[in-house]
């Protein structure tokens, strides 16, 4: 009689809830940073220099967004360092404020 050994997988099953809230996250980005563009729109800047700022602004700040959503529901690791940038994020926000406040930029 031979033994027929089978080998264990780990095997990672994802949660229907887990991806519905993904796609809600990525569909909720979609309509701020897609209403953040149509501003261009209703309010004109007054230069083509404003322009390419704003719509700078608005990329880099959809791509940091779709970043660390996404990196979130990949694991319990990257879960971390997604916790860990925005804790970073919120510091740099505080110290601007601060900063900004105490040395005002001349119009």
């Amino acid at each position: 009689m031979d033994a027929k050994f089978q080998t264990n997988q780990n095997v990672k099953i994802k949660s229907e809830k887990e991806f519905s809230l993904r796609k809600l996250l990525n569909i909720i980005g979609l309509f701020i940073f897609g209403g953040l563009a149509l501003t261009i729109i209703t309010n004109s800047p007054h230069s083509t220099n404003e322009i390419k700022e704003f719509l700078l602004f608005i990329v880099g700040s959809a791509f940091i967004y779709y970043v660390l959503v996404n990196l979130y529901f990949i694991g319990k690791s990257w879960r971390k360092v997604v916790y860990s940038s925005l804790l970073i994020i919120v510091g740099i926000s505080i110290f601007m404020i601060f900063y900004l406040s105490t040395h005002s930029v001349p119009h």
